[in-house]
């Protein structure tokens, strides 16, 4: 496993996936498309909007993101579930640690001005290019600084594919027929 992520448990990368205004775009399109409204999620303070497995992120988490955050981690990963989630200005993240389908999680930022995380007792900046790989599960995690404008965060996350947490891939199940193809 990557030195310092298996220390740490996250680490910061350099993403620059080059599609970030396209998935903002297609995440905006989805919201009119389907008039979808923001909603009270318990781990934020105020409404976000979330799509789930949203066609566009979900693509970019089975075609290039599996590969790199491996290379990142040093880890064999199985795919389990993505989502979009857009916070309004003000928005405060609960510090929590993810379910078991989010072993090995990163959040990278697709639109918006820079926003501190809390990974346990450090705190990292995320802006537009970057993103965090962590333990979702073990870390707690949080943005406790409120956002000062509009963000849009994409979380892809994974099981190892020989951990303790395998049987959770395609989030048990319930999108095996879209990474997998069968």
């Amino acid at each position: 496993m990557n030195k310092e992520f298996e220390e740490k448990g996250y680490k910061l990368i350099e993403l620059n996936l080059g599609y970030e205004d396209l998935i903002a775009k297609s995440f905006e399109e989805c919201v009119r498309t389907y008039k979808f409204q923001p909603i009270q999620d318990v781990v934020v303070s105020c409404k976000s909007m979330d799509i789930y497995m949203e066609y566009l992120t979900a693509l970019i988490h089975r075609e290039y993101l599996t590969s790199i955050i491996e290379k990142e981690t040093d880890l064999k990963l199985i795919p389990t579930y993505c989502y979009a989630r857009k916070y309004f200005q003000g928005s405060i993240l609960n510090s929590h640690t993810d379910r078991s389908a989010g072993e090995i999680t990163i959040s990278y930022c697709i639109s918006g001005p820079e926003w501190e995380i809390n990974m346990g007792d450090n705190t990292l900046i995320t802006k537009i290019g970057n993103a965090v790989i962590y333990k979702g599960c073990e870390i707690l995690h949080g943005r406790s600084k409120p956002s000062s404008g509009e963000v849009i965060q994409v979380f892809s996350h994974w099981v190892i594919s020989d951990g303790a947490k395998s049987n959770r891939a395609y989030d048990n199940g319930k999108n095996r027929k879209f990474y997998k193809g069968d």
